[in-house]
């Protein structure tokens, strides 16, 4: 008995340790966490891999915007939409034609599938509370057969801490591991210090010529270079068929912007008159009726009046633009926002575009 009364009595003790403990824990995760994020950019340029690096910058800036009160209009889409339109020419047009100021940012996804922007929107994107989203859609990225769990970029996206947070994570799970990714520097750069440390690959410093060119605002402009290679039109893009699960994943879209009362749209990319060599006229209305019957407003710049606007030297290949490309297709996106919600006459290069409804 007297020494359970020993132990029952030293009880609180170890409590007030173990209190303790936790204390000088925390404290000393939040000191060198913040010593890490002063430390790191001293080392290196690299980004902190919670994506890709080039798919970095936009959700840095749209976390800032939220963090702000900013109400940004959110560009989503694959590479041929972040390779495509520049968020700083995108403003620029919009204020010299209309007078207004607005701010946009570009969240891409290196090979993004709808299921990937299904995740992406409703978990990361609404949340931050975008005044508009403009989902930068393309045949090959609503083609059923990508669909599956070993396809390589729904891995690679997965297997990034962002993209498992919003695609696998339990609600508390992913709450935590977003803001984590946002605020935490050890989260953050958790992909760099693996590769640094298990010798993976040497520290990037400054040397620039190894670095992306994403700007802040999620645009990376390609070369001014045409290839008119087909390859990646033959094996990516066909054969093409709509699918049920395509269809309900792009319904999840539209449903979780109304319910947000977020102004959604899907853009159509534009992508080179050769790539129709292999894309039958069947595939391309099976595509065009998917599309439609999500009841979104749809911006078609893949109309041949568009593709024609851009001419064969604005494709860096058949299916995404290069820097000369990019100017012309964020100002003709510019004249068409200007045009729907201002109501600005749609004059010029833009009239090629198809808008509906």
């Amino acid at each position: 008995m007297r020494r359970l009364f020993i132990q029952d009595s030293e009880s609180p003790r170890t409590l007030g340790q173990l209190v303790l403990l936790i204390g000088l824990s925390i404290t000393a995760l939040v000191i060198t966490d913040y010593m890490l994020g002063r430390f790191l950019p001293t080392l290196t340029i690299e980004r902190p891999l919670i994506l890709r690096s080039e798919n970095v910058p936009g959700v840095d800036t749209l976390w800032q915007y939220s963090a702000a009160g900013v109400h940004p209009i959110v560009f989503t889409g694959s590479s041929q939409l972040y390779t495509a339109i520049s968020p700083h020419l995108f403003d620029e047009r919009i204020k010299t034609i209309s007078g207004e100021v607005v701010q946009s940012v570009n969240i891409g996804i290196s090979g993004s599938l709808v299921n990937i922007q299904r995740d992406l929107i409703r978990q990361l994107i609404l949340p931050n509370h975008p005044r508009i989203i403009i989902y930068g859609i393309e045949m090959r990225a609503v083609k059923a057969e990508w669909l599956r769990e070993d396809y390589f970029s729904l891995q690679d996206f997965t297997n990034k801490p962002l993209g498992y947070a919003v695609s696998h994570a339990a609600t508390f799970e992913r709450t935590l591991l977003l803001w984590l990714l946002e605020h935490s520097n050890w989260l953050r750069y958790r992909d760099n210090l693996h590769d640094w440390l298990t010798g993976a690959r040497a520290v990037i410093t400054h040397d620039t010529t190894k670095v992306d060119f994403t700007d802040e605002l999620g645009f990376e402009p390609l070369p001014n270079t045409t290839s008119l290679d087909t390859t990646y039109v033959q094996t990516q893009f066909i054969p093409f068929h709509a699918s049920d699960e395509v269809r309900e994943l792009l319904d999840d879209i539209r449903s979780d912007c109304n319910q947000n009362g977020v102004h959604c749209i899907l853009l159509n990319m534009p992508i080179h008159e050769a790539a129709y060599q292999f894309i039958t006229t069947e595939e391309e209305a099976d595509y065009q009726k998917l599309i439609r019957e999500t009841m979104l407003p749809i911006w078609d710049f893949n109309s041949k009046g568009c593709r024609q606007v851009l001419g064969d030297t604005a494709f860096f290949n058949l299916n995404h633009l290069n820097m000369q490309g990019a100017e012309i297709f964020s100002r003709i996106v510019a004249d068409v926002y200007a045009s729907v919600f201002y109501d600005l006459p749609l004059t010029g290069n833009a009239a090629c575009a198809v808008i509906s409804p």
